[in-house]
């Protein structure tokens, strides 16, 4: 009896191995690796900013060439103001528009020593011992941006249409007695980098350069008023701003989509 056990135990050990032998391999399958999940860049953010700026203004008297108008070294000033913008994330990048408006904390302080003919400022032929002076009022600005983000950081180029009021005039250096007022609305176009950081879902934090271009416009003073100089001082001018600002926004999103999925 015995040995009939353990035949039948011998003879169902061997029925088994054979038919694990016969049964395919299983086949490892890889780990599923979640997606990363990031910083939502979309929505509508408002915000204000403040920094320094950098301007100059130049030109040229177009009824006494070759006289150049000008002020010379480039006048710093205080800048702020606000600003405004929509945007949308794909991925890694970040689409929007942005438009605002700044200010600049100046006076008519930016003035150069009257030269010779075809020095800036070259108005010695003119008004001997005058100098020239001007003052950018205000700068408006829209255009897009285009930024790439990591999670809650991004950087970001920028670029668009702006437009500045500008104001001229001339000062008698000995008496500081000034004449010839004279401005005007001037379009232009700007670009620039920056870079911002969510430190909450709402809050944002960051830095912004734009370098500023406004076209020639003429500034020509009311002849019919005492302190205008005469059309000999009717000039054509120009100007550029760089500006360096930190930035605070506050930025929230109306049409959410869920988590942004990104690369990196």
């Amino acid at each position: 009896m015995k040995k009939l056990v353990i035949a039948a135990s011998i003879l169902a050990a061997s029925a088994v191995s054979a038919l694990a032998a016969d049964m395919p391999a299983r086949i490892a399958k890889a780990p599923v690796v979640p997606p990363v999940v990031t910083y939502d860049w979309s929505g509508i953010y408002v915000g204000g900013a403040v920094g320094g700026a950098w301007h100059d203004t130049a030109g040229n008297f177009f009824n006494a060439p070759p006289l150049l108008w000008g002020t010379g070294n480039s006048d710093t000033a205080l800048i702020y103001g606000g600003f405004a913008g929509i945007q949308k994330q794909w991925g890694n990048f970040v689409l929007g528009i942005e438009g605002g408006y700044n200010a600049l904390d100046n006076g008519f302080n930016t003035t150069n020593s009257a030269g010779v003919i075809g020095e800036r400022c070259g108005i010695s032929a003119l008004a001997a011992g005058s100098s020239c002076q001007s003052r950018i009022n205000d700068i408006w600005y829209i255009g897009g941006r285009v930024g790439y983000a990591w999670n809650r950081f991004m950087v970001y180029g920028q670029g668009g249409y702006a437009q500045a009021d500008i104001d001229t005039q001339t000062i008698v250096n000995a008496t500081g007695v000034t004449f010839d007022h004279a401005g005007a609305s001037h379009g232009g176009w700007y670009a620039g980098v920056g870079a911002e950081y969510a430190v909450l879902d709402n809050l944002i934090l960051g830095i912004d350069y734009k370098h500023y271009e406004f076209d020639s416009k003429q500034h020509n003073c009311n002849l019919a008023l005492a302190s205008c100089g005469g059309a000999a001082f009717f000039r054509n001018v120009d100007a550029d701003v760089d500006a360096v600002m930190a930035r605070l926004s506050y930025k929230f999103n109306p049409w959410p989509t869920g988590p942004v999925v990104a690369r990196y």
